[in-house]
């Protein structure tokens, strides 16, 4: 019997984009159905949407008012938002959300858990502690929370988030991104070979995964070396 192609899914994402949690939730009905391939390995790519956020964040207002030109216009397009992720069973809270955070610390946390394998399931728990809980994951204190909750060491990870390690290569990983022609998020990037970006309906993504595991493909992919 033959072996299994291996599936590499890299996600380019940020953990303040609402698209990226509705990105990540239909990529997991995709993979529900998926045939033909062995157990993906997922890894996620760090995309800052505004790195030069203050490291206490920004008011969500002022945010929403600069991104889409008022607050009001920013508001009414986190309902429609959050009206597709009740289809996802996301339960978006943007009511209750007050800041923004800068979210680098929030990335060098998912590589802190990759260590330990737990990298996807810390993004889980950082997109689900932010969107359903209004966490602020630009706070230490919160972020070790909620590494304890995956079963990463509370103290280790506090010490390690005061630090600066793996700033830089938060830095680079997102420098790579970029330089494959990836300037926005979620995107995704499957073995290596065929990326596509925005949220996409399960099919698609399918189709996607499908192409880049079986068929060729021109000689101009996305880097394979994004780790």
């Amino acid at each position: 019997m033959s072996a299994k192609p291996v599936l590499v899914l890299d996600l380019v994402s940020d953990l303040v984009s609402p698209w990226c949690y509705l990105a990540k939730r239909r990529l997991e009905r995709a993979l529900n159905s998926l045939e033909g391939a062995s157990t993906p390995v997922v890894r996620w790519q760090p995309f800052e949407i505004n790195p030069a956020l203050p490291t206490d964040g920004m008011d969500v207002d002022r945010y929403l008012a600069q991104a889409f030109g008022s607050s009001e216009a920013g508001r009414s397009a986190l309902g429609e938002v959050a009206a597709v992720g009740e289809e996802e069973g996301i339960r978006f809270k943007f009511d209750q959300l007050n800041m923004v955070p800068n979210t680098m610390n929030a990335h060098r946390l998912i590589l802190l858990a990759e260590v330990e394998g737990r990298g996807d399931e810390m993004a889980d728990r950082l997109f689900r502690g932010f969107f359903e809980q209004a966490r602020d994951i630009g706070q230490i204190e919160v972020l070790s929370e909620l590494a304890a909750e995956v079963g990463l060491d509370s103290v280790v990870t506090e010490d390690y988030l005061v630090g600066d390690k793996n700033r830089n290569l938060v830095r680079s990983r997102e420098a790579r991104v970029r330089s494959a022609g990836l300037t926005g998020v979620p995107s995704l990037i499957v073995n290596g070979r065929l990326a596509i970006s925005g949220v996409h309906d399960p099919e698609v993504l399918l189709q996607v995964i499908d192409r880049a595991l079986f068929e060729d493909l021109p000689e101009s992919p996305p880097p394979h070396s994004l780790h």
